[in-house]
């Protein structure tokens, strides 16, 4: 079957207008990302900037550890946020090492088989402007994921800045002394901040980690979103050039429909791989972001009975970023599985009943073959979709409820 010319370049459409952010980022932090190979190899220079950063997430967790055991050993409960900043950190390590360590080969792989494949398989110019309204949809839902966690990395990174630099123009203390204590994160330091040259750097290094932990952040769970949009619009070709081949009348020919089969299992080794680069990286994210999302929630219902309400937004702002996380795999999971299921019913209803019984034998083959959906799973352990979006945030609440009855029996006991 003759693929479609279009008078634009699919490979630089996309690229350009609707991937070309993400792969800026990633250029940014020194990898360099396209539909079209540009580079022979990711070799440790490349990934320096990211190896920098996990070096900054490790010494920040035993930093973090040192703050816990300090508040400890003074009989003291270490404060929610602490736990909550734990955690956020061991995720953020563990996604760019899977990210770049591990996948980043595989990730550059995929986008060549990504652009390949709209340059064999593009649909006609009135069937492109459908397609591609939906893929302007999932990039600017990307865009908006994206800005929306550096906003809320910036707002985390603001409150503390903001604190100095108001003592520091406003010179409240005669001896022109500074509270140094209040920073990004919780972190116990192995010495005495005194000078202010020492704590701008420490506020820039943590500033920094936030920095590229949002970066990765959004980086590797919008990658996932491109990549199920892109498949679910290639299967969407499919349905649409099958359709056209059982519409043509005087069809006796077989080729056509084998050309279809292949693109099918073709799809199907793209969904494979789409589970091997991202199933790690899904099962730390459902497990870490729903602990985190017990932590905080339990963090914003103390915050509100103590009436601290500027702890309260710290602790929501962390619990949205983590939820939106899940509800981002999850949705897009759902979509992928959806799609790959409905081709099954697409081509039950065409008329292939009245073809020749060979051309009913590979009708049969697709059908089969489409009646397994294609799932995303959590390393293997569990798929992915509506159903487990509703499970974790229902966890989530009976968690915060089985506290908060918790909290009033210790407060009665105590009493």
């Amino acid at each position: 079957m003759k693929t479609q010319e279009n008078d634009l370049s699919i490979e630089d459409d996309i690229e350009c207008n609707y991937s070309g952010y993400i792969f800026k980022a990633f250029h940014f932090m020194g990898l360099k990302l396209s539909l079209k190979k540009k580079t022979d190899g990711f070799k440790f220079v490349h990934k320096l900037p990211t190896t920098i950063g996990i070096l900054q997430s490790i010494v920040v967790f035993f930093l973090q550890m040192n703050f816990i055991r300090d508040v400890v050993q003074c009989d003291s409960n270490p404060p929610i946020q602490i736990i909550s900043q734990v955690i956020s950190n061991i995720q953020a390590g563990l996604k760019q090492t899977l990210l770049v360590f591990k996948k980043i080969e595989d990730i550059q792989r995929m986008l060549e088989t990504l652009g390949e494949f709209w340059k064999k398989y593009s649909p006609d110019k009135n069937y492109r402007v459908v397609l591609f309204r939906e893929l302007g949809k999932t990039s600017s839902l990307c865009k908006y994921y994206f800005g929306t966690l550096v906003g809320i990395m910036i707002a985390y990174d603001v409150q503390p800045l903001v604190y100095f630099l108001t003592y520091y123009f406003e010179q409240n203390a005669t001896n022109h002394t500074y509270d140094l204590s209040r920073r990004i994160l919780l972190v116990k330091y192995p010495f005495e901040i005194t000078r202010k040259s020492t704590y701008c750097f420490l506020l820039s290094q943590e500033a920094y980690l936030l920095y590229i932990t949002a970066i990765y952040w959004a980086n590797g769970d919008t990658l996932f979103a491109q990549f199920t949009t892109h498949i679910c619009l290639q299967l969407k070709i499919l349905k649409y050039e099958t359709g056209k081949f059982f519409n043509q009348s005087n069809q006796e020919g077989r080729s056509d429909l084998l050309i279809l089969i292949r693109r099918h299992q073709e799809l199907l080794s793209m969904c494979d791989m789409i589970e091997d680069i991202f199933s790690p990286i899904i099962f730390s994210t459902m497990l870490l972001s729903a602990i985190n999302m017990c932590v905080n929630v339990i963090g914003v219902t103390e915050t509100i009975a103590a009436g601290s309400y500027e702890e309260t937004g710290i602790y929501t702002f962390i619990f949205i970023a983590t939820f939106l996380q899940i509800i981002f795999y999850c949705v897009f999971a759902e979509t992928l599985t959806e799609e790959t299921r409905s081709l099954s019913d697409f081509v039950y209803n065409l008329e292939w009943t009245s073809k020749d019984y060979r051309l009913r034998f590979l009708i049969q083959v697709i059908i089969l073959r489409a009646q397994t959906p294609v799932y995303c799973t959590a390393y293997g352990f569990f798929p992915i979709g509506h159903q487990k979006l509703t499970s974790v945030a229902s966890k989530t609440f009976e968690v915060m409820y089985a506290f908060q009855i918790n909290f009033k029996l210790a407060t009665v006991f105590r009493s």
